[in-house]
């Protein structure tokens, strides 16, 4: 039984920012006036109120600071940092439109803000605009290096890509910039699961849990790294401690399943998925590992019907497709396999196992061609495919083509070796019947019968002493 791989990896990890301060110092006094400032009278009150609004903002009042920014910016129109700040104050809001339209005055006021730049990365990238905040973030390293808040964001948009490499050179500048930015540690712990260098990710959870015990996504992290190492007690301590600090955390239900169902424990594994979507009933994954689940405890209509939420929520699911396939397969409905099949390979038209997958159908089915077609397929695009290869011979001996029969088995024996299947070497012994070689034929089948016992298959014992007896 395989459940599919995707653990948390980042999904929600645009959380992790969210504690993390990334804003100025208040300005304890106002600045030399120019040409463009207002009288100074009016600019000192314009500072005055601007520090009061930075105050209610670090305690949290969003709507009374931006009362205060507001009073600023009517003194003085020109204030880069009010509108600045003021922005993120309708970020905090989560009045996003407002927030990019303040943070885009301050630009326009005050070109260097490295800070305004960084705002709006967040925002934007809030808004799923990774271009747009991975630009906005390079352009605050490039005003400012010191900000390791903003190479964080540049190696938050790089691991959303795929390119973990590029994540962890950031991350670590990020750390460099400030040894204290607990989210840049957890972040590269993320890039560094994405490598598959599980025991750095592990460390760099581990450092981020030392110093914050509380932290669920840390704990998440590790635990799907534990997973991933095969240390499976290890990652069952960290999802459950995570769920007792936060019992309303579908991922981390999601990801203790994979921890049951590696303990061959697919009840509970079951229980967490069915807890996973009630937090998140839109949660598509869930419902595709729960399909499998169900298909793999022989539940066939709970697994279709998962299998067919998942499709509803994702149409161009692939696993989804051929976890059903495989179900209405098993249930001798195979015309319906055929048409899930179908449609997974026209999503993926590479994969030559959906391919051979849909041959079986197609030979359960009782069209020989269509089969052979599709093994002719699976093989063409994965030329050491065994199991297109033993299916193929089968068809060829069935229709008393010996020769080719023997051809593909025997490839399929060359490669497999001492675990080739006795069916392949039964079938083969057969093929050389015809063929006239009656030693080669006994020597298979002998073989064949050997195996047979070794794997408890009587019927197919059976069978081939019938067989032995008639040469």
């Amino acid at each position: 039984m395989k459940l599919s791989r995707a653990t948390i990896a980042l999904l929600g990890v645009a959380t992790i920012l969210g504690s993390y301060p990334t804003y100025g110092l208040a300005q304890e006094e106002p600045p030399a006036e120019d040409a463009t400032l207002t009288p100074g009278e009016s600019r000192a009150l314009a500072v005055e109120s601007y520090n009061n609004g930075v105050a209610l903002f670090e305690a949290e009042e969003y709507t009374q600071a931006i009362e205060e920014f507001n009073t600023a910016i009517r003194l003085d129109p020109n204030y880069a940092e009010a509108y600045m700040y003021r922005g993120a104050a309708y970020k905090a809001l989560g009045e996003s439109d407002i927030a990019v339209g303040d943070f885009n005055q301050a630009i326009d006021l005050n070109p260097g803000l490295a800070r305004a730049y960084l705002l709006r990365a967040e925002v934007y990238y809030e808004l799923g605009n990774a271009q747009q905040a991975l630009q906005d973030a390079q352009t605050a390293v490039s005003l400012d290096p010191t900000l390791g808040d903003a190479h964080l964001y540049q190696g938050l948009v790089d691991l959303q890509a795929g390119d973990s490499a590029a994540a962890i050179v950031d991350f670590t500048e990020a750390i460099r910039q400030d040894p204290e930015l607990l989210g840049a540690y957890l972040l590269r712990g993320f890039a560094y699961d994405q490598q598959a260098n599980y025991p750095a990710a592990i460390a760099d959870f581990s450092y981020v849990l030392e110093r914050d015990d509380g932290n669920v996504i840390a704990y998440i992290g590790r635990g799907a790294a534990y997973y991933r190492e095969g240390v499976l007690e290890e990652a069952e301590v960290d999802l459950n401690t995570a769920l007792s600090i936060n019992d309303d955390l579908p991922y981390a239900y999601y990801n203790r399943s994979f921890v049951y169902v590696a303990q061959n424990r697919p009840n509970r594994a079951i229980s967490d998925l069915d807890r996973a979507i009630e937090l998140n009933p839109d949660f598509v994954r869930a419902y595709l590992n729960r399909g499998l689940l169900h298909g793999f405890q022989d539940n066939p209509q709970a697994a279709i019907n998962d299998f067919n939420r998942a499709l509803e929520l994702d149409p161009d699911l692939v696993e989804a497709y051929k976890g059903r396939a495989d179900v209405q397969l098993a249930q001798g409905r195979e015309a319906e396999a055929i048409t899930d099949y179908s449609q997974a390979i026209q999503l993926t038209p590479d994969n030559a196992s959906f391919y051979k997958l849909r041959g079986d159908a197609y030979l359960a089915d009782g069209d020989a061609a269509a089969a052979l077609a599709d093994y002719n397929q699976a093989i063409s695009l994965q030329p050491d495919y065994t199991s297109a290869y033993a299916a193929r011979g089968k068809i060829y001996a069935d229709i008393g083509d010996a020769q080719r029969a023997y051809d593909d088995l025997s490839l399929v024996i060359s490669l497999e070796d001492e675990g080739v299947s006795p069916d392949v070497l039964f079938t083969r012994g057969l093929a050389r019947v015809r063929l006239g070689d009656i030693v080669g034929a006994r020597a298979d089948l002998e073989r064949a019968a050997s195996r047979y016992l070794e794997t408890g298959e009587a019927e197919g014992y059976r069978e081939t002493l019938i067989q032995l007896r008639q040469l």
